[in-house]
């Protein structure tokens, strides 16, 4: 009898904030079939060479069991420490590449606006037996996964590179992405994807200064046009004050000269 439902999600979340500090969060969920296979798992992971890391795990009821969902997010300051955050992912011990090859993210700035855009190439090379750390066997009766891969590829009926998937996830200011858009992806097919995600963000100082600016501008306006009416309405009085003086002194002469 096979399981086609035993399946192992694998979710990789990068949120980069406007300064190019964030996080990264790896989620990865055991569905019930393999719960009923290894009850035990939560306690077979092992979290200690994980320095920096916030692991958590949550076993969660579902129609159909229980399943496990574990955690681990990081953060990071700099490109430089996002591009080691990845890479400690997954760090194949011969020093191949692992799945996450490069990351770049840049900001410019167009006026009062700050484009942000980042670029992480994953490659799909890598086998699922490839992701467990040798020295995980020594706790499993010498199988990385506590039964010979042909045998969970039989009670699976599917092959294991199959049985894992992975879907890279990434939000910038104002922008988000996922790689792929639409599904899974399948390790070990081959070839490298790239995720771009693209976002841009009003910068507040700019905006700040080029709303007071106009404030101002608007206020000199204002003002300006007070100062003509100002000037109008003082000419209409001086206009008034001469024409009621001047028909004074004709109405003093008028009754000098009567």
């Amino acid at each position: 009898m096979t399981a086609a439902g035993c399946r192992v999600d694998l979710v990789v979340d990068i949120d980069i904030s406007h300064d190019g500090a964030g996080r990264v969060t790896v989620e990865i969920t055991f569905d019930e079939e393999v719960m009923r296979w290894a009850p035990d798992l939560g306690e077979l992971i092992v979290t200690d060479g994980l320095v920096g890391w916030d692991v958590r795990q949550f076993v969660e009821p579902t129609p159909a069991g229980e399943r496990l969902r574990v955690t681990a997010s990081k953060r990071f300051s700099t490109l430089g420490e996002l591009a080691e955050v990845l890479a400690e992912i997954d760090r194949p011990a011969d020093g191949s590449a692992g799945l996450f090859r490069s990351a770049t993210f840049v900001g410019s700035r167009d006026g009062a606006r700050v484009l942000y855009d980042l670029a992480v190439t994953v490659g799909l090379d890598r086998p699922v037996s490839g992701l467990v750390n040798p020295a995980t066997a020594d706790a499993l009766e010498g199988e990385l996964f506590g039964l010979p891969i042909g045998e969970i590829e039989q009670r699976a009926g599917a092959p294991l590179d199959e049985l894992v998937t992975l879907v890279v996830r990434a939000t910038v200011p104002q922008g988000a992405g996922s790689l792929p858009a639409e599904g899974v992806l399948r390790l070990n097919e081959g070839g490298v994807r790239e995720l771009r995600v693209s976002g841009e963000l009003l910068d507040a100082e700019v905006v700040a200064a080029d709303a007071e600016a106009e404030r101002l501008a608007e206020r000199a306006s204002r003002g300006a046009r007070i100062a003509v009416i100002w000037w109008v309405v003082l000419a209409a009085v001086v206009l008034l004050v001469t024409a009621i003086a001047l028909r004074g002194r004709r109405r003093r002469r008028g009754l000098t000269f009567r």
